[in-house]
């Protein structure tokens, strides 16, 4: 007689598959247990992208967009803030300092080369647009830099399922490892860039704010018909090659020599660099297209931006579904 399969099991081969059996995990429970740490980390993220909704939906209402560097910095600095307090929580303080310490040195110096010396990225210039500067590098640009690259590195651990989890038995396994998680990592932030460039090079901060461009290039291919605030305009493809490496060598050191379990594994609270990656594509995304509204051009910008960083943030979000529903 054909035995009965226990609960859960598969009635095609028997097996039990991933999250069968188990009670269904609710959103909302969960973050009702959850830690008040928690609960503050994920409510000031989310509260983030609802603000920055509002704020964009009065913008199309009114055809006057919010290109105040000043709104850009305040959102920056909360969000590595958020960010920071997240690793402290996941990750413990050793890592946590051991990370940011490592970016703000390494996206410093690249910075500092770039601007003063044209190595790395490329011949460009800062304005004063972006306020104080450390060695002709805007502080808003490091904290920016250390904000998107930690949030692309934890997505990619979240979405591998490795809870911080070193991989890799052999030396050169180890580093093997670091190097992919690294690449991926660089990936998502470079994906980034490829809108943040026209978008802070673009001559409508100056016809409409009355503001210098963010930074300038001599010259580049990269969507060079753009109206540009100074040079001749594009964006040179060794910019996209800094932009990738920087932050591949960041993880890859901090990976290599620092990295370890979470402390915090299989919580709601895990899917904040999601939300934080998701609000800074969308922050970048809806403004280039209101900039489109006075340069003809900049919605392919935004095109550009949603076929780069949108793939990833909508498997995020199958993943997100698949374990809450």
């Amino acid at each position: 007689m054909e035995e009965e399969k226990g609960a859960g099991e598969r009635s095609d081969n028997g097996q039990r598959g991933p999250g069968e059996g188990e009670a269904r995990r609710s959103i909302v429970k969960e973050f009702k247990e959850s830690p008040r740490s928690h609960q503050a980390i994920l409510a000031i993220l989310v509260f983030w992208l609802l603000l920055a909704g509002i704020v964009h939906f009065i913008t199309w209402v009114t055809h006057n967009p919010p290109l105040k560097p000043e709104m850009v910095g305040g959102s920056m600095l909360v969000l590595l803030g958020v960010l920071v307090w997240h690793s402290w929580l996941v990750k413990g303080p050793r890592m946590t300092i051991a990370f940011f310490a490592i970016a703000i040195f390494i996206s410093w110096f690249c910075e500092f080369i770039g601007h003063n010396y044209a190595w790395f990225f490329g011949h460009y210039k800062y304005t004063d647009t972006l306020g104080p500067r450390i060695g002709g590098v805007p502080i808003l640009i490091i904290i920016t830099w250390s904000a998107i690259i930690y949030a692309s590195f934890m997505l990619v651990d979240w979405l591998a399922g490795l809870a911080g989890r070193r991989r890799g038995r052999a030396w050169w396994g180890s580093v093997l490892w670091a190097g992919l998680i690294a690449s991926a990592s660089a990936t998502l932030v470079c994906a980034w860039d490829m809108m943040v460039d026209p978008f802070a090079t673009s001559k409508v901060w100056w016809t409409e704010a009355g503001k210098a461009s963010w930074w300038w290039w001599e010259r580049g291919p990269y969507l060079r018909e753009l109206h540009v605030w100074k040079g001749e305009g594009g964006v040179p493809i060794g910019n996209f090659v800094g932009w990738w490496l920087a932050p591949f060598f960041i993880v890859f050191l901090f990976y290599l020599f620092f990295q370890g379990r979470d402390r915090v594994t299989g919580r709601l609270i895990n899917v904040a660099p999601l939300i934080a990656y998701f609000w800074i594509f969308w922050t970048v995304v809806v403004v280039v297209l209101e900039m489109n509204w006075f340069e003809n051009g900049m919605n392919q910008v935004a095109l550009i931006g949603f076929f780069t960083m949108m793939p990833v943030t909508l498997v995020g979000a199958v993943k997100l579904a698949k374990d809450y529903t």
